[in-house]
Parts: structure tokens; sequence; C-alpha cells
């Protein structure tokens, strides 16, 4: 067997890359594993990363997003300063809201390199099939890590293994369609995305295209998306699915010598499905705390309140009004005048993660 490492990280996107680099920084031994042949490949996500100014305004504590961020902007494409939020029969709201769309593919091997450089290892087609103490048994074979951190996505391995909760996640579809669709964002709501919404995300002469439902929906999500693409006159190539967490973090995060990060945590924000920014922030956090116990003993559980106290409380008021929008999802004649009521200013709110109505004006009503 061969001799342990400081850290084993299980999956290789955002998350897990992050947290690759910065446990190395630190001077720890660290081997991440990535069960395809080629990191970030297939794409599975949105390809959108939010403007620093808007993570800033989101999350008021973290800073050092300029070197958090490095290669999320070194491959940038499109500039998007506008989220165009449309109702199900038609009406638009414009939301402002700056951030960028990204060659994923790109974005997580730049990452991987990063973690590279600071010295972590690298090991593609490695599959983690169980995790019993510092063992982790793979299909090339056993590896000892002292530190376990689960990046492998919202039906993670690492999580089962350990005993840690799966988030509550939805399935959702995404394809690349080629064309010119501009620098606005479109988000899609009604029945056409039953619980959720679809998506027009546009990218360099093509765009993203793809359709997100609830943690309810038992239909078959392959018509759902067809349907989309032919309402909008859209011919996209091969389509790929997934699960993506919708009701935000499972209670707990870490257990014994695991930590779980990005979609194996539910770290999205629920009304917007975003995920990239709040996996990097996490991730960076697991890595650092992974060195902080390692080498000075600090606790693996700090994680869990780093992480809690810098993205938490948005990730939570994004469950709440999730929540309340479920409400509305099953009519698209409740939902339309739901958003009516709801207002563009209020809407730039929820897409936020924000208190939909203020402090000072709940006290006055």
């Amino acid at each position: 067997m061969p001799s342990p490492y400081d850290v084993l990280v299980v999956g290789s996107g955002p998350a897990g890359g992050t947290a690759a680099r910065y446990a190395a920084r630190r001077g720890l031994k660290v081997l991440v594993v990535d069960k395809r042949k080629e990191i970030g490949v297939p794409v599975q996500c949105g390809e959108y990363v939010a403007h620093n100014d808007e993570v800033r305004a989101i999350f008021p504590t973290v800073d050092g997003l300029e070197d958090l961020m490095e290669i999320p902007y070194r491959v940038r494409e499109v500039d998007t300063p506008v989220i165009r939020v449309w109702s199900p029969r038609g009406r638009r709201y414009d939301v402002p809201f700056r951030g960028f769309t990204v060659r994923r593919d790109r974005m997580d091997q730049g990452i991987a390199a990063q973690a590279a450089d600071e010295g972590a290892e690298i090991l593609t087609e490695t599959t983690v099939t169980r995790l019993h103490g510092d063992e982790v048994e793979t299909n090339r074979g056993v590896f000892r890590a002292k530190v376990v951190i689960g990046s492998d996505g919202p039906r993670s391995t690492v999580a089962k293994s350990v005993g840690l909760e799966w988030p509550v996640s939805a399935p959702a579809m995404s394809a690349t369609a080629e064309g010119d669709f501009g620098d606005a964002t479109d988000m899609f709501f009604g029945n056409l995305a039953p619980g959720g919404y679809a998506w027009i995300i546009p990218k360099s002469r093509c765009a993203n295209v793809g359709l997100g439902t609830w943690q309810h929906f038992h239909g078959n999500l392959r018509e759902l998306f067809d349907r989309f693409v032919r309402s909008r006159h859209l011919e996209p190539g091969k389509a790929t699915g997934g699960f993506v967490p919708v009701l935000g973090p499972p209670p707990r995060t870490v257990k014994d010598n695991a930590m779980l990060v990005g979609d194996a945590a539910g770290m999205v924000m629920a009304t917007n499905g975003g995920g990239n920014n709040v996996a990097m922030i996490a991730g960076r956090i697991a890595g650092l705390t992974a060195a902080d116990h390692l080498l000075d003993g600090t606790p693996l559980d700090a994680y869990e309140t780093r992480w809690r106290s810098a993205v938490g409380g948005p990730l939570d008021q994004g469950v709440r009004i999730k929540r309340l929008a479920d409400r509305f999802f099953g009519s698209d004649r409740l939902l339309e005048v739901a958003m009516v009521l709801i207002g563009r200013r209020r809407m730039a709110r929820a897409i936020r993660c924000q208190r939909l109505i203020l402090p000072s004006r709940a006290k006055a009503l």
C-alpha cells in the first residue's frame, strides 16, 4: 500500500481543485482523483460565474477573490450585465446582475493545473468505491489519507461511505446551441420546467441551454428539454444530464476524517442554481482547514463553522425563498400573478438570495 497522503480530494471540479490547490500551498501531500478520462469533460453545468463585485455584495465577509477566481476570469467568454426573467406568459423582467460565462472544461482544467503547480498529484480515470477510515478504495487500488475531501457531486460516494446525508437534488439537462445570443442571461419559468426553470446562457458564438426541475419531478426530462428548445427554435448538440442540489446543504458536511464541498455538500444558490463561486469559496476553506487540522491540531469540525459563517446565510435564505416559490409552481396562472406582485426589484433580491422584504420595511408592516 502506498505511503499515506495528507489529503485526498475526490473529484476535480471547481470545489475539489480549489481545495487541493490551497491545501498543497500549505505544504501538504495532496492527491486528487477524478473518475473522468479528461477533467471537466463532459460539461454538466450552466457555465456561469458571478462577477467578484456581486460576490462581495452577497458574501461580504469573503476576501481574496482576485487570487481565488484567477482561472474563471482567465477563461471568461461573454460578460453578462443582466438576467432576463421570463414569466409563464412571456412577461420579461430585466434584473441587473454582473456575471460572465466560461468554458467549464477549461476552467476545471485550469484550477487542477493550479493545484498541480502547488504540488498536488492528479489522477484521472480513478473511481472511488468506498471510504473506510483512512483507506480510500478505488479501481486503481487502495490509497491512504489522513483527510478526505469529497467533491464528488450530489450523489457523493464519500458522503455515503461515512454516513452523511446527500443533499436534496433535482434532475437537469443541458446542451450547447450554436448562434449569436447577445449578452443577456435568460431564465424561463412556468410549467415548461416544473418547479425549476429553463435557461439560455450566452457564450462565444453559442449558448448553454438547459432545463432543471424540482425534487418531486418524475416525468420525462428529455421531453421537457426537447419541447423547450423547439419553442425557442434552437438546435442544440448532444445533451447531458445530471442532478443539481435544490434545497441547500444537509445538516452536516463533516464526519470523522471527511469533509464535503461543492455539490456534494449542496452548496448551490437555490434561487438561481449558481454554484461555481460558492464551490470555490468553500473549497478554499476546506483546503485551509485540512492544513490547520494537520499542522496545528485544529478540529476538522471547524470547517463546518467556517464555511457556514462565510456563505451559509445567503444559502439558507435562498432555500427559504425557493420553498415559498414552490407554492406557486404548480400553476402558471398563480405563478404569473406572484411574479407581477413580486416585481423586478424583489426578483433582484431573490436572485441574490437576499430577504425579499427589508427588516425596516417588515417592522413598518
